[in-house]
């Protein structure tokens, strides 16, 4: 995963709670095209930048399907949560255009800012495999985790492990029953977390 800020440097994962609680609802929504394909979700929290990945790797291929989701956050308003929110709802829309097109879509291999639910959003698709890549690196004696973490300051470490520590909370009195409605906020939780009826996608082309 390849973050789209030159700033983005240290990072922090999403709780592995919370990662498999979006693992969990996609599985939900996408049952009837999953079948025996795998779902691989990677969330990353940088000073700036969060970035979240869903990967959907169709059994027996080496090829996996990621759709990728970058946006801008804000540490003075806390709102990495509602971030995270949209970027679930935009890479959501993305597998759902290309399960229903069987693959047959024209998405940007390079970030490009799209609109999405009033916000602006990045996306980028690419067919990583993140195990072969994780092996690969491994053999090579790259720890990306390390690589990532020189040259921080004290005040962007204690920023990351802040909003962490929001995401965290906010799982926890969420507990999975996201609600939404049309009429809330300008950053409602995301849509496809309601387990209600649908709505209709936004147009991510």
């Amino acid at each position: 995963m390849n973050p789209r800020l030159k700033s983005s440097k240290k990072w922090t994962a999403f709780p592995k709670e919370y990662s498999d609680q979006i693992q969990a609802v996609f599985e939900e929504n996408f049952a009837q095209y999953l079948d025996d394909a795998e779902l691989i979700i990677e969330g990353r929290i940088y000073q700036e930048e969060i970035m979240l990945r869903v990967g959907y790797l169709e059994k027996g291929r080496l090829s996996q399907a990621n759709f990728e989701i970058s946006m801008n956050y804000s540490r003075e308003k806390q709102d990495a949560v509602k971030r995270i929110h949209n970027c679930v709802d935009a890479a959501a829309s993305m597998m759902m255009d290309y399960v229903e097109n069987e693959g047959q879509v024209d998405f940007p291999y390079t970030w490009k800012e799209v609109p999405f639910q009033g916000n602006k959003i990045y996306m980028q698709f690419n067919t990583e495999n993140s195990s072969l890549e994780a092996q690969a690196n491994k053999l090579l004696g790259v720890n990306e985790e390390s690589l990532v973490q020189e040259d921080v300051s004290e005040e962007e470490e204690d920023a990351l492990a802040r909003a962490e520590e929001r995401i965290e909370t906010e799982r926890e009195e969420d507990d999975v029953e996201f609600e939404t409605d049309e009429d809330e906020d300008e950053d409602p939780a995301p849509r496809m977390f309601s387990g209600k009826s649908k709505k209709k996608k936004d147009d991510l082309h």
